[in-house]
């Protein structure tokens, strides 16, 4: 009768061992996220320094022939030009240009497996982005051409990257003449 009882619960204790092993075993390891790493609907291209947050570019351009405006030369006060600032360039632009088909709204509209929270980066973010993916790794299928940044020069200039050699240029490009664009969005 103890050996019963002893086997019985070797069994049940070896059942509930396997069984909660087996479920740690199903589960997804995080993602590392780090530069390059797909990751929430794109890739990965700059991680603060907690390592837990960053940006993360779309795959692919959004445009090869977008403007930056809607056809209109006004001020959108889109200014901000460092870390963090394009997501508000994004919807200043697009809350003064309102509808059409240029850079800000194509970013702020899109929605790629779900994420919806695009937005079209700021000067630096787009350097940083076409720096650390095409010039250091060569990744994320991006052209040797401009690329539109949220950053607002002028009334009739905005900054785009330049995609040669990756530096961003020292001037504007008039909003209407028309440039790559990639999205972006943070984690």
């Amino acid at each position: 009768m103890k050996i019963k009882f002893i086997l019985s619960s070797i069994v049940l204790f070896g059942g509930i061992f396997l069984f909660f092993n087996r479920c740690a075993i199903d589960e997804e390891p995080a993602a590392k996220l780090e530069i390059g790493t797909e990751y929430g609907g794109g890739i990965i291209f700059y991680v603060d320094s907690t390592g837990q947050h960053g940006f993360i570019c779309a795959s692919y351009d959004q445009g090869t022939a977008l403007t930056w405006n809607n056809g209109t030369d006004v001020t959108t006060n889109a200014t901000g030009a460092g870390y963090g600032t394009g997501l508000a360039n994004t919807e200043a632009i697009v809350s003064v240009q309102k509808t059409g088909n240029y850079a800000a709204k194509i970013c702020s509209d899109l929605d790629i497996n779900g994420y919806d929270d695009w937005f079209l980066p700021s000067k630096s973010e787009c350097f940083t982005m076409y720096f650390n993916l095409k010039i250091m790794r060569d990744i994320g299928h991006f052209t040797d051409t401009l690329y539109w940044s949220s950053t607002e020069a002028s009334v009739n200039n905005a900054y785009s990257q330049y995609g040669n050699d990756g530096y961003p240029p020292n001037g504007g490009y008039y909003k209407n003449t028309t440039h790559y664009v990639r999205a972006i969005r943070s984690f």
